[in-house]
């Protein structure tokens, strides 16, 4: 069946091009353009399918977007952002956690109206302060990181033409403590053993072996599929989801037998850590939250010290390399940072850290 606007074009030599002519209010908003394809009825039909797919995308979030006024609710507001192009242009991670910030504040109130229930131009910023107050007082990372997505939140508002105030906009925030806690060797193994030692965690231990291995962020791991995995060449190749970056990074020797039976257990799907959990037939990838939680059961399980996070396994990983005196650009080789300066964060100063310095240098054990 030929998809809808796309139109034959008979030549004046009697050769036949195609063209897409979608409807015109979509070319109005830039969504899509009138275009000429070329001669291939296949590859005209694949392109138009996916323009069309794009001008549905728009129309979806169009219906959301036309009944919205200063009088619609919050609950309102954020379909009309989870239907927008701004949202379904993100990646899977960021989406997933995009979500899972706005819903850490669904069961506040603002004003004495359930959040989500709250009119949109009845928000004022006293509101949304007490909102940042109560969560910041248990986690200041979190309600940070919440905070910065309802922001964004109102700006869609505001861009989408159906309110001109941001009320989170001049919300004051406390600033997060730099976390400089790293895992001892004797910690990972004994997560790792931990892990293994049953069958149901075996794949966090997994994601936990590529992340610190790799020192590569956790949702990047548990996402990370066999298309990304050489196991013939023992290399690792991904497109990070934060910045973009791509990167090739060597299996180890002990990793490389992990993953090759991992791909005789869960070479049948795609995911190379998947939720030991069939949905619909399907393995699917841990969630953030669901990850955090089985990792502190591991971690209590294992007797690791509490201040331990899975979140540090990156930070780890990355300080083991600048200690030992790994030149900062091969550093960012494997990490993905884009320049020196970002690695900043993770220099910590330690005596192993001193004593390789002193060793590099060659300096003397006696000058007298």
């Amino acid at each position: 069946m030929t998809p809808s606007y796309l139109f034959k074009v008979r030549n004046a030599d009697g050769s036949i091009t195609y063209r897409y002519n979608p409807p015109a209010d979509a070319v109005a908003e830039g969504v899509v353009k009138r275009v000429a394809i070329g001669k291939s009825f296949e590859e005209a039909c694949a392109f138009v399918e996916k323009q069309n797919a794009i001008v549905d995308e728009w129309r979806k979030e169009r219906k959301y977007l036309k009944n919205l006024t200063t009088k619609s609710t919050i609950d309102s507001l954020i379909k009309s952002y989870l239907n927008s192009n701004q949202f379904n242009n993100l990646g899977d991670n960021s989406k997933e956690q995009y979500q899972y910030y706005l819903k850490c504040w669904y069961k506040n109130t603002l004003g004495g109206v359930p959040l989500l229930k709250a009119r949109l131009g009845n928000i004022v910023t006293p509101m949304c302060q007490r909102v940042y107050d109560e969560h910041a007082s248990n986690s200041v990372s979190l309600a940070n990181h919440t905070l910065a997505i309802y922001r964004l939140l109102f700006n869609h508002a505001i861009r989408s033409g159906f309110t001109n105030y941001n009320p989170f906009e001049k919300v004051k925030t406390e600033r997060t403590k730099t976390r400089k806690i790293v895992w001892e060797r004797q910690h990972i193994r004994a997560f790792l053993n931990t892990a293994f030692s049953r069958f149901e965690w075996r794949n966090v231990g997994v994601i936990v072996y590529m992340a610190y291995e790799w020192g590569q962020r956790l949702g990047d791991m548990r996402r990370i599929t066999w298309d990304n995995i050489d196991l013939e060449n023992g290399v690792m190749s991904l497109t990070q989801s934060k910045r973009g970056a791509n990167i090739s990074v060597p299996i180890s020797t002990g990793l490389l037998n992990v993953l090759k039976q991992q791909h005789v257990d869960f070479g049948w799907q795609q995911y190379v850590a998947p939720k030991n959990k069939l949905i619909r037939k399907k393995l699917l990838p841990y969630s953030d939250n669901l990850l955090y939680r089985t990792g502190s059961r591991i971690m209590e399980e294992a007797n690791l010290p509490s201040e331990l996070s899975l979140m540090d396994l990156r930070r780890t990983a990355i300080t083991e390399m600048v200690e030992v005196g790994v030149p900062l650009p091969s550093i960012m080789a494997m990490s993905g940072h884009a320049t020196p300066s970002s690695l900043t964060p993770y220099i910590k100063h330690t005596l192993r850290g001193a004593k390789t310095a002193q060793s590099m240098r060659d300096f003397p054990q006696e000058l007298l």
